[in-house]
């Protein structure tokens, strides 16, 4: 009995996550400020990076600085990272860029977005935090990342984006 549960358990996961080679969940999301609201159809033309973090995610601290050097060299290649807050209050999220930029002496060059009615993760369904997803240009889920990028793994990503940036 427990063994069928499971089973209809990781079926109902395979079937619930968004299927690389399919098109991406799009989504309307606000910037950290409310001032402007962004879908996935606005970076048609781009190949995304679509990173979900939280601040009080030791993971996502990690990679956050490998995020600010990986969006500077491939900018001028049409890469953009798209790194959506869930924290319940985005005060938290802009207290923790503004550490990140204390830290590491730059400032963030990546666009943040907030998502915290939690509606947008819930349809890319992530296993955990952080969570990323390429996106080719033409809105096509290419690879899933379920984990953080530091400095010992960044390569990965690296090689996935020169093979779509192609």
């Amino acid at each position: 009995m427990r063994y069928m549960t499971l089973v209809i358990l990781l079926v109902g996961l395979v079937f619930a996550v968004p299927k690389t080679g399919s098109p991406a969940p799009d989504f309307q999301l606000p910037d950290l400020d409310g001032t402007k609201t962004y879908s996935l159809e606005d970076f048609r033309g781009k190949v995304i990076l679509l990173n979900f973090w939280a601040s009080w995610c030791t993971g996502c601290k990690a990679e956050m600085p490998e995020f600010i050097k990986l969006q500077e060299d491939y900018k001028d290649r049409g890469f953009l990272i798209v790194a959506v807050n869930v924290d319940r209050n985005p005060e938290k999220a802009k207290k923790f860029l503004r550490g990140l930029e204390e830290i590491t002496g730059r400032k963030i060059n990546f666009l943040v977005l907030y998502d915290g009615k939690k509606r947008v993760i819930k349809k890319y369904r992530p296993v955990g935090m952080p969570s990323s997803y390429l996106i080719d240009r033409n809105g096509v889920l290419v690879k899933y990342f379920p984990s953080s990028f530091t400095e010992e793994n960044i390569g990965v990503l690296k090689k996935a984006l020169e093979e779509v940036l192609r």
